[in-house]
């Protein structure tokens, strides 16, 4: 009789092998426009602990979207120290095989337990939101709502995350936010940013801070409506591609969120929410919202790289895992 692992690592060649061909495929592509996608919601089913009792006025966003795939027993055995939360898309089956191999491996650090979900809505092809549930029950590091997957529906996945972690993970010290295109340098992150010895920080929020103002031009891809948002400069914000903050901010962004007027610019977004519960945010020059050339000495320094290939991630990961002993 063949072994579970035998039987996974069989079910792990088919998926991809079915992910391949049908990618390979030319499929007509689809693309939303506009400001925030409007899903066609079907009444939700209610699950134990999504709401949150202490909410009395009626909300802006209800934010009720059903969970199609959950996690919710992750943090149940023991809380953890770091939860990631990586935006990723229904084609991105390398990329998110990428970061579960090199950064995003949970078992990196025996002294610092380290959780890593990857934050989907729900596609309208129906044949990559079955090959995703196939790649759940595989993995089980998959969370999707019951909204469409788009660009313009960034904002939603965040908070998606928010209200995961506030539900099913509110005893972890920390998060990081980040996308399936970034490299981490999770030493320099856990050891030297946040320090596990250290007495754990609240209403904490660090990043690359942003200060700027709403792009008016309709041809640009982070255009804002004069009407969606009237002032002339955003509160200060971290750029998306990758942010950390203490666990109990989590559940304050998600509770301001019922409250305050969606935008389709996470980053913007999260800003306005932070802006609102009086946190400001920390610059940290670690984390880089561009393309960085590689070198060894360089990546050391940084927390997040942006614009990063899955051959990439694994190059530079076998790069500093290998060559720890060289000083710079």
């Amino acid at each position: 009789m063949p072994s579970k692992v035998s039987c996974l690592y069989v079910l792990t060649v088919v998926c991809w092998a079915s992910a391949l061909w049908y990618l390979s495929v030319s499929r007509p592509s689809t693309s939303y426009v506009g400001q925030l996608t409007i899903p066609i919601r079907k009444t939700p089913k209610l699950q134990k602990n999504t709401t949150f009792s202490n909410i009395r006025t009626r909300s802006l966003n209800p934010h009720d979207f059903g969970y199609l795939i959950n996690e919710a027993k992750k943090c149940e055995a023991e809380a953890p120290f770091l939860v990631i939360l990586i935006s990723t898309t229904h084609k991105e089956f390398d990329a998110r095989q990428a970061i579960r191999e090199t950064w995003g491996d949970e078992s990196t650090f025996a002294d610092v337990r380290v959780v890593t979900l990857f934050l989907l809505g729900r596609n309208t092809d129906a044949v990559l939101n079955q090959m995703v549930e196939q790649e759940s029950q595989i993995f089980h590091d998959i969370v999707v709502e019951d909204f469409i997957d788009s660009y313009h529906n960034l904002t939603l996945k965040t908070l998606m995350g928010m209200r995961w972690v506030a539900t099913f993970c509110p005893k972890a010290q920390y998060i990081l936010k980040t996308d399936s295109d970034i490299f981490v340098n999770m030493e320099n992150l856990i050891y030297n940013l946040l320090k596990p010895t250290t007495k754990p920080r609240r209403r904490y929020f660090t990043g690359y801070v942003i200060n700027g103002g709403p792009i008016r031009d309709m041809r640009s891809k982070w255009y804002m409506p004069r009407d969606l948002y009237p002032e002339s400069k955003y509160p200060p914000f971290c750029s998306g591609t990758g942010y950390v903050f203490s666990a109990d901010v989590a559940e304050l962004i998600y509770k301001t969120s019922l409250h305050t007027r969606l935008l389709h610019l996470e980053d913007v977004y999260v800003g306005v929410c932070l802006r609102k519960l009086g946190i400001h945010p920390f610059q940290n020059s670690g984390f880089n919202h561009w393309k960085m050339a590689y070198s060894l000495c360089r990546y050391r320094r940084v927390v997040t790289v942006h614009q990063i290939s899955p051959e990439e991630m694994h190059r530079i990961w076998n790069d500093m895992t290998s060559k720890k002993h060289l000083k710079c």
